[in-house]
């Protein structure tokens, strides 16, 4: 009996699919040929073949319109995406993309790289779809395409944005200094026999000789450790804890609970409410988080934001103990002063400073603390809807918080807050674990409650702390400070201007952040001199690159493009790094027609072809347009109706044809007189503030 094989429509579509795309191709070919009769196979999926010998997936049949039985029958699409840092000042780093469409059959990557825009050289040629690098020591200006391939071909390129990779490698301190071990050792012992809490800092790996490394969260805080003012992070203890003088006392808190309700003014203000210190604001570009990125910075970055956002913080900080450490006059351990220190000898303070830090930790209040920020877009409302929504959130979070007990549950906060479109970005330190990464505009109440109830002396953390300067070993009391530590002070040194950087990063991300709420690409200026900024920093982090820390009016840039290098980094982030600011503009057109016709076809046009209608606003026909029509007559006996549609991005353009009545049937005119409101968002040149 003779058997028969049936096709699903599943199945066929692809293949008519296939059939026209293959007859397109090889129309001269096809054009004087008969069609031949073909036994055509069920459509098969990709199957899955495992042993020893075999690892592969099979390709799938005609049935994807790809190919046939002897392979495909094009190249592959061109590769939907390729990412790489936009900076980096580690020594490895990732390049990730997605293949193109290979129809079912294999596709093979070919990965390309670029060095300080010059030629281009293969780097990778596989099935895979990441490589990692590792960066030689300087800074260069890299970028990577890729494309897919396969028997038919190759797809065209897909180009990564550029980045800088920017590695200076720090030298491996116990390899140069043998006593650092027994300094480790006595730390060791020290510290076994003394009470821990965590903490949001992060701690340097002295021992890597690399760059800072985020340790994670929860690392232990401990009385006497190193700071880095500028980094923000923990460092070895390099005190003599052996001294009898050295004394840790515990006391009692000077405010046990404080608690707060605040609107948010500015990002600089969040900063204050997120006990973000201004030793520690070092650095608020994407990149940072690789750069090593304490706690209390992360809160910070995680609830940045532009101008458009309404924001409130609930802050509630519980202190339970408080515990201070005394020391001799002499504090620093005497390993230090024999064999390292040595008056107004540059690689000796380097070294110390890399090691132990600017100053040491000499105070801490131990417990708990829940950060809440609430934020809502307020793009769509005008100013004065703004501010009566801002007093509604702002007086019910009032109403539902309260620092001496437990919130109170309100089914009209969560309606608000449903409203609003209230997002929550949430932190602790201490307090039961992981409850902050849980929180929701639906469990918030729950959550808060919870935090309360369940602190206790088993999740304390150290919720503040204080440092204390190193003081010059008694064998060098004659020289001057400076002389003995790297100076970070003054108002042109490295952690002033640390500062500065700091602050026109936190605008470059209040600048380049909109566009993609706008539904626009940010421009290609925003990486580049994101990059740029990140590069300023390093050179104020680490101790040997401080002859390169500059002041934003001096620092000159290194790669932002091949045909502008050594151009002035702050002048360029004002020209190109543009604000986003609202405009708006009005138009008024009468049109009359006595017996005849007119095509209309007005304009209504934003300043610049580079602003765009606020897709957040408009009435009527321009309801997420951006505009709003008022009509004060309109009478077309015979014409076509009105249009409006934004063309180009900055302008309104209305049309209408009108057109009157045979004189003898009565209406012989035709009339719109009407006004467009255009609100639109125009990219304008505004200067970065420096901080003083």
């Amino acid at each position: 009996m003779k058997s028969y094989k049936y096709l699903t429509m599943a199945c066929l579509l692809p293949i008519l699919w296939s059939a026209s795309a293959e007859l397109d191709a090889k129309e001269a070919q096809v054009t004087n040929q008969k069609a031949s009769a073909q036994l055509i196979e069920p459509c098969l999926e990709p199957v899955s073949v495992q042993s020893q010998e075999i690892n592969r997936i099979e390709p799938i049949d005609d049935c994807d319109g790809g190919g046939g039985s002897t392979g495909p029958y094009y190249p592959p699409g061109t590769p939907g995406s390729i990412k790489s840092p936009v900076y980096t000042n580690d020594s490895n780093y990732r390049v990730s993309w997605t293949s193109g469409n290979g129809y079912g059959y294999p596709v093979r990557n070919e990965l390309y790289q670029q060095t300080n825009n010059g030629s281009w050289s293969k780097v990778y040629d596989g099935y895979g779809t990441s490589k990692y690098f590792t960066a030689s020591s300087g800074k260069f200006l890299k970028r990577y395409r890729v494309r897919s391939c396969n028997t038919k071909g190759c797809s065209s390129y897909r180009y990564s944005d550029k980045m800088i990779v920017n590695y200076q490698p720090r030298p491996n301190l116990y390899s140069e200094y043998s006593f650092l071990s027994n300094i480790d050792q006595k730390a060791a012992s020290y510290k076994s026999s003394v009470n821990s809490y965590e903490s949001a800092l992060i701690r340097d790996d002295a021992n890597s000789g690399s760059t800072l490394k985020i340790s994670g969260s929860g690392e232990r805080f401990y009385l006497g450790d190193g700071y880095d003012l500028i980094r923000g992070g923990l460092k070895q203890t390099c005190l003599d804890v052996d001294h009898p003088d050295f004394q840790i006392t515990q006391n009692t808190p000077y405010e046990p609970v404080t608690f707060d309700v605040s609107y948010v003014s500015n990002n600089d203000h969040l900063a204050e409410l997120l006990d973000v210190s201004g030793s520690a604001k070092v650095g608020f570009t994407g990149d940072d988080l690789s750069l090593g990125l304490s706690g209390e910075k992360s809160r910070f970055v995680q609830s940045i934001s532009d101008e458009e956002t309404v924001r409130f913080v609930v802050k509630i900080v519980n202190r339970e103990q408080n515990w201070r450490l005394t020391t001799s006059a002499d504090p620093i351990d005497p390993d230090f002063t024999n064999n390292m220190l040595s008056p107004n000898n540059a690689d000796a303070k380097a070294d110390f400073r890399e090691f132990c830090g600017d100053a040491f930790i000499d105070g801490a209040n131990v417990g708990s603390a829940l950060y809440l920020v609430f934020s809502f877009d307020s793009k769509k409302y005008s100013h004065t809807e703004r501010e009566q929504k801002k007093g509604q959130l702002g007086l019910k979070l009032g109403d539902v918080f309260n620092a001496n007990g437990a919130a109170s549950s309100s089914t009209e906060l969560e309606i608000l807050l449903e409203n609003l479109q209230v997002s929550i970005s949430a932190s602790q330190v201490g307090g039961p674990e992981g409850l902050a990464a849980s929180v929701t505009p639906s469990n918030v109440i729950d959550k808060y409650n919870q935090f309360l109830q369940g602190t206790n002396s088993n999740n304390w953390a150290a919720v503040e702390f204080s440092t204390r300067q190193y003081v010059r070993p008694s064998a060098y009391s004659s020289y001057p400070h400076s002389a003995i530590f790297a100076d970070i002070t003054g108002s042109q040194g490295p952690l002033a201007q640390m500062r500065r950087w700091a602050n026109i990063s936190v605008q470059h991300t209040e600048r380049c952040l909109p566009w993609d709420d706008y539904g626009k690409t940010a421009p290609a200026q925003c990486g580049s001199s994101q990059a740029e900024i990140s590069t300023a920093m390093d050179a104020c982090r680490d101790t040997r690159q401080w002859a390169d820390c500059k002041h934003p009016l001096a620092y000159t840039t290194g790669n932002i493009s091949a045909t502008i290098p050594g151009t002035n980094l702050y002048n360029w982030l004002n020209a190109n790094v543009k604000k986003l600011e609202k405009s708006a503009v009005s138009s008024t057109f009468d049109h009359h027609v006595h017996k005849g016709s007119l095509a209309v076809d007005d304009y209504t046009c934003l300043a610049e072809s580079a602003c765009f209608a606020n897709p957040f606003l408009g009435k009527g026909p321009g309801i997420g347009k951006g505009f709003e029509v008022i009509t004060y007559e309109y009478d077309n006996p015979k014409g076509s109706g009105r249009s409006y549609r934004i063309y180009p991005q900055n302008c309104v353009n209305s049309t209408a044809y009108l057109e009157t009545r045979n004189w003898f049937l009565g209406d012989t005119t035709a009339d719109w007189h009407y006004k467009i409101k255009l609100d639109g968002i125009c990219p304008e040149i505004q200067d970065f503030v420096i901080v003083q």
